[in-house]
């Protein structure tokens, strides 16, 4: 690993597994699929699973079958592709344990889709060695996007080291949440993807720390000169500029602002420029983010 920020929190580490953003992989793209683990006296809390995320857990030096809990932002493949194999990592290095998943509505097909798809494996590897079945490991757990998320912040996990609560964010037409962790020594939120009108403010209000998707508008249209309006327009409205992370950052009164989900994953925007752009409307602390880097 990395180290990024100051590890102040003797009880709490986060490690970003994946900092890159999609759909689309880019040319020299250096950045893995979105994930991220928050580990509290070593217990691990995955939130989403990118392409690369089982891989990234074990190059961080963690174990596969520790974690119980993860936690998807929304239903964007770029965010989910790996949640199926993820969890059959999990059972092929010995985990038993059902593993509780939550996120917005479709995880349940989701990941119903992914045990079917993959039954003829699974049960020959049952068959070969003796493992216990696969389909009773995934635990999921719909977040009812029209219920209480639509007024406001939900508790989504409540244990003896932390509490996570999620909040509905806009990213257009998908339902997408943010997540929050409380620990006993650090405020962490995790925006997902968004943009736009929505109380990630308030959500975040006086976190340590804001782990926040950027997408920088100009250098996107240099990458991809032929997108058509519609995606432009998503661009503008559903994910957020620089200059927009820092002002949610003051806003919501954080100590340190993340920038993660880097969009473009390219050299047009250097890693100088992606902190001074925030730092215009934000005087805390910016980080960009890399790949396993630890906070």
């Amino acid at each position: 690993m990395t180290e990024g920020t100051a590890n102040k929190h003797g009880r709490t580490r986060v490690v970003l597994l994946g900092t890159g953003g999609g759909p689309t992989i880019h040319k020299n793209a250096s950045r893995h699929g979105p994930a991220n683990v928050v580990l509290v006296d070593d217990v691990p809390y995955l939130v989403d699973a990118g392409e690369g995320a089982p891989r990234q857990f074990v190059r961080a030096q963690l174990d596969l079958t520790t974690v119980g809990h993860v936690f998807i932002t929304h239903q964007h493949f770029d965010h989910n592709s790996e949640l199926g194999n993820f969890v059959a990592y999990q059972w092929f290095a010995g985990r038993r344990e059902p593993v509780d998943i939550w996120g917005p509505p479709r995880l349940t097909g989701l990941l119903d889709d992914y045990i079917s798809q993959n039954s003829f494996d699974f049960e020959l590897r049952e068959k070969e060695t003796g493992r216990p079945p696969f389909h009773p490991i995934p635990r999921p757990h719909e977040l009812d996007m029209d219920g209480p998320l639509r007024d406001g912040p939900i508790v989504a996990l409540l244990d003896e080291r932390v509490t996570v609560r999620a909040m509905r964010v806009n990213h257009g037409l998908v339902p997408s949440v943010a997540y929050r962790f409380s620990t006993p020594d650090l405020e962490i939120v995790f925006s997902g993807d968004r943009g736009g009108e929505d109380d990630i403010a308030a959500f975040a209000r006086g976190a340590d720390v804001l782990v926040h998707e950027v997408l920088h508008y100009e250098a996107m249209l240099e990458t991809f000169p032929n997108a058509p309006e519609p995606v432009l327009k998503h661009y503008r409205e559903d994910h957020t500029s620089p200059q927009d992370v820092g002002r949610v950052a003051t806003e919501a009164g954080v100590g340190t602002v993340v920038l993660n989900h880097v969009l473009p994953d390219n050299d047009l925007v250097s890693d100088t420029e992606w902190v001074e752009l925030v730092q215009e409307t934000f005087d805390g602390h910016v980080v960009l983010s890399t790949d396993l880097m630890e906070l």
